[in-house]
Order: C-alpha cells, then sequence, then structure tokens
C-alpha cells in the first residue's frame, strides 16, 4: 500500500492550482524545495508522472496528474471534516450516550428526553434500553450502558455514582365505586384486609410489601402485575386498590375505566428516582451535560405526587 500523506496531497494540490514550485511555495508559505521534494518523493512513491515540465509556462497536470487530483481533493476533504469532528468531540458536541431506564419511568419521562436532548445536542446519539431495576444495574457494572434512570432501591454507593432526580410519593388508587372514593385523604391503616393489586416488578414490589409490614397491615393480594398499566386497569375493573408511587397525568386507564388517586396521610418512605453510572466506568464527556439536561427536565414535570428537590425547598 503507498503510504501517502495529507502534506503531499496539499503540496500537490497547490502546485496543480498555482501551476508551479515558486507560486506554490509562496501561496502555502514554505521554501520552494520542500515543495519540490514532496512532489519528487510523491511521484517516486506511487510510480505516476503528475505533472508535465513546461518551459516558460510552469507545471501542467498530465491526465493520471488529473486524476490523482480528485482523489487528493476527496481525502483533504474528509481531513477537513476529521478536524471539525475532533474540534466537536472535544467540546462535548457529538458522540453516542447508552441510557437506560426502569420500565415504570420510562413512560413518564423517556419520550420527553428523546424528543428534547436531540434539539440543544444534535450531535450526540441516544442509544436507548428499557429494562428493569436488576437488569440495568448489571448492564452498569458490564459497561454495556452508560447511564441508567432508576429507582434509588438497594443500589450499592461504593460501585456507583448517584445523581438525584426526583421524590415519589406513594399515593392510593381505588375504583370510582370503592368506599373509600368521596375521601382526599386516609390513614394507610383504612386499607388492612382490602382485596389488593400489587405492582410486581422487582424491588418494587418489596418497597410496597415492607411498607405493609411497617404499619401492620396486611392487605389481600388479588392480583400481580409488572405493568403499571395493568394494576391500574385492575383496580378501575373493581378488583381490589393498589399503591403507586408514579402517576400518569390522567385517571383514565387504557381500557377507558377510571381510577381515583387518594393521599397517604402517613409519611411512606418515598421512593427517590436517580441517575446512576458505574464509578470506574470509561469517561464519556456526555454524561455531565446530560445529567444537567434530565435534572432540568424532571425539575419542570409536574406532578402532585413526585416532587424534586426544589420543589421540596419550598
Amino acid at each position: 500500500m503507498v503510504d501517502i500523506t495529507l502534506k503531499q496531497c496539499r503540496y500537490f494540490k497547490a502546485v496543480a492550482l498555482k501551476g508551479g514550485i515558486t507560486p506554490a511555495a509562496q501561496f502555502i508559505g514554505i521554501s520552494q524545495p520542500a515543495v519540490a521534494q514532496a512532489i519528487a518523493k510523491l511521484e517516486d512513491q506511487t510510480g505516476l508522472v503528475l505533472f508535465r515540465r513546461v518551459h516558460a509556462r510552469g507545471m501542467e497536470l498530465t491526465a493520471q496528474g488529473t486524476e490523482f487530483l480528485r482523489y487528493a481533493d476527496q481525502m483533504l476533504a474528509y481531513a477537513d471534516q476529521m478536524g471539525v469532528a475532533v474540534a466537536d468531540i472535544a467540546a462535548h458536541r457529538v458522540g453516542t450516550l447508552r441510557l437506560g431506564c426502569f420500565q415504570s419511568i420510562a413512560p413518564f419521562f423517556l419520550a420527553r428526553i428523546l424528543s428534547e436532548y436531540p434539539n440543544e445536542n444534535p450531535g450526540v446519539v441516544l442509544d436507548v434500553h428499557e429494562r428493569l431495576q436488576d437488569e440495568l444495574l448489571a448492564a452498569l457494572g458490564q459497561n454495556e450502558i452508560d447511564l441508567a434512570i432508576l429507582y434509588d432501591l438497594r443500589i450499592d454507593y461504593t460501585r456507583f455514582n448517584i445523581w438525584p432526580l426526583a421524590t415519589a410519593y406513594p399515593y392510593l388508587i381505588v375504583p370510582p365505586d370503592h368506599r373509600l372514593a368521596t375521601r382526599k385523604n386516609i390513614s394507610i391503616s383504612e386499607i388492612d384486609g382490602e382485596d389488593f393489586v400489587l405492582f410486581d416488578a422487582p424491588r418494587s414490589r418489596e418497597y410496597f410489601l415492607n411498607v405493609f409490614a411497617q404499619f401492620g397491615i396486611a392487605p389481600k393480594i388479588a392480583f400481580r402485575s409488572s405493568s403499571i398499566e395493568s394494576v391500574r386497569c385492575n383496580v378501575a375493573n373493581g378488583l381490589g386498590i393498589s399503591l403507586l408511587s408514579m402517576k400518569p397525568a390522567e385517571n383514565t386507564t387504557y381500557d377507558g375505566g377510571q381510577v381515583v388517586p387518594i393521599r397517604i396521610d402517613e409519611k411512606l418512605p418515598p421512593t427517590n428516582i436517580v441517575m446512576a453510572s458505574r464509578i470506574d466506568a470509561p469517561e464519556n464527556s456526555l454524561v455531565g451535560s446530560f445529567v444537567t439536561f434530565c435534572q432540568a427536565l424532571f425539575e419542570n414535570k409536574q406532578s402532585p405526587v413526585l416532587r424534586t428537590k426544589k420543589n421540596l425547598e419550598k
């Protein structure tokens, strides 16, 4: 393979454009011998006759030289593009960010991230994966993703960086004809013995069961689902009541039913929503700015059960 340098291509193009060694050297701002040596070496390396030396008229491209100029132009253009790309990478304007998001959080925020972040960062590609909590932590640990949006449930702080995004506070949902449906708030003890639809995703399941144990109540598990919307549909259809942390904007369910949200009097353990990365992960310069973007997005998301640090300070 012929080892042709960008410098040779630039010198060759200058001679082709200016028609001689002297004007090319003046145009580039280097010595004439340097240009002459570069052209001679280029012809020797390629075995091509690139120029015809014409007395009094300088140097003219041969047919081989004209064809070679076409490829030299392409090579120089690619080099210029690479220079721009390097500057963009250094300024954190381009790259790929591998993002994981917990499945029950994704419907509330992920679409806004995917629609708004590229508007501010058109050169950044988001490679997104929706997974469960343990799957996200495993993916972070194996460097399959750079960041994850998930709940702060049993995260090992010695292995992961954590950035707070928001705090979700549990609330009760009941069907419209339930005895509690007209109440604005209730004590958690009032659901003792009720038929209950459990949000049965890993870690979330343990969270709600721990709430029951903490307050000494024992709702009867009538149905389990790892889908928030499935939980809401079953409540709307009278299979039981449920506790959830994330609240959709509307009380209508997928099947056209209704649920009634009710506040809990007691201070139930909140669920913190965080961004996490592996402490010893390879450096990705896009992480910092993306975390800042997500914190601002969560700050602007209004919900009666979702609070950010700024909201809590009010």
